[in-house]
């Protein structure tokens, strides 16, 4: 079993690797963002009592989907 800081600083590297992928490439990590926004959302609600913080996840990960519309789009 990992340390929760452990794992919280496993969760911070792939979220800064996946902000510097929708920087670069938005076509292909704003849906990587949008994925990983949903195992988010599933955890919190899974664990109960989030649904605060799952429902703005949600709210991100519309966000996520209409960027990679945009760059769809516009690139």
């Amino acid at each position: 079993m990992i340390s929760g800081g452990v794992a919280m600083t496993v969760v911070g590297v792939v979220e800064i690797m996946a902000g510097i992928g929708v920087w670069l490439r938005p076509k292909i990590f704003a849906y990587v963002v949008a994925a990983w926004l949903g195992l988010i959302i599933i955890t919190l609600i899974l664990a109960g009592g989030f649904w605060d913080i799952a429902l703005r996840g949600f709210g991100l990960l519309l966000g996520a989907l209409a960027l990679g519309q945009l760059a769809q789009e516009h690139a």
